[in-house]
């Protein structure tokens, strides 16, 4: 597993960031390096993602092993659990079976699935393109779903750290097997919330297509111990690059 990190690594107060689907670890970039003074901050490549080995399988139970894995690993009772999209789904899971290394968790703009209204991912599979350099891979890289670019240099960082030379030119990191589908099992992620104890509480995008005010609503009702939904103003689905700093602020004041 790659991760990234930033500030103490004797710091015993982690927050630990999960990326969205066929993302990686700097999609959070622009939001780590605010927290470093108070915490080690981690965010990690899930299996098949960024620079992360492959899986022979993709599910719910194995990206939830490796977040308790690595919550094993750090020891701290103190972690703070942020997941975005995808990420947001593993955090629900790993908060209701690792409950004991977690302080609190917040989730960004995750469509959470209820038992009348299960969620699903929306990707089809699909060829591996080969690009034969790096400017024409950059210049393909697009958010999914569809929505406004954001400041260039966020979103060539972004594209650059999303692609990986292999012989004759450049292809997109993640591994092509999770377009499939990734098996989330039979229990809806978003029924779990009334059973989780430790704070947890909601952001959403003001304009988000993948999380309705009519879902985000819902969502911040079932919460047992949080606040939300939270709506950044002039944001989309991408959140921590679409509008970093008022995601800051808002994680700034949920956390004081």
């Amino acid at each position: 597993m790659h991760y990234l990190e930033w500030g103490d690594a004797s710091n015993p107060l982690v927050m630990l960031l999960l990326h969205g689907f066929l993302g990686h670890a700097h999609w959070w970039d622009f939001i780590a390096p605010w927290f470093a003074r108070e915490y080690r901050v981690i965010a990690i490549d899930f299996g098949g993602m960024g620079d992360s080995d492959p899986r022979t399988n993709y599910s719910s139970a194995g990206f939830v092993g490796e977040v308790g894995v690595l919550l094993q690993i750090l020891g701290s009772k103190s972690v703070t659990l942020v997941g975005h999209s995808f990420g947001g789904r593993v955090t629900v899971f790993a908060a209701h079976q690792y409950p004991q290394y977690l302080e609190r968790a917040i989730i960004v703009d995750s469509r959470l699935g209820f038992a009348d209204r299960p969620a699903h991912t929306r990707f089809e599979p699909r060829a591996r393109k080969l690009y034969p350099d790096l400017v024409t891979a950059c210049r393909h890289f697009r958010f999914i779903p569809d929505e406004p670019p954001v400041l260039p240099g966020i979103m060539q960082h972004l594209a650059v750290n999303s692609v990986k030379r292999q012989a004759g030119g450049f292809v997109w990191k993640f591994d092509d097997a999770l377009t499939s589908g990734v098996d989330w099992g039979h229990i809806a992620d978003g029924e779990l919330l009334a059973q989780i104890e430790i704070p947890m509480d909601f952001i959403a995008g003001e304009f988000s297509v993948v999380v309705p005010k009519e879902i985000a609503n819902r969502i911040g009702k079932a919460l047992r111990n949080g606040r939300g939904p939270i709506f950044i103003p002039s944001a989309h689905h991408h959140v921590p690059v679409d509008q970093p700093l008022a995601l800051v602020a808002a994680m700034r004041a949920l956390l004081s």
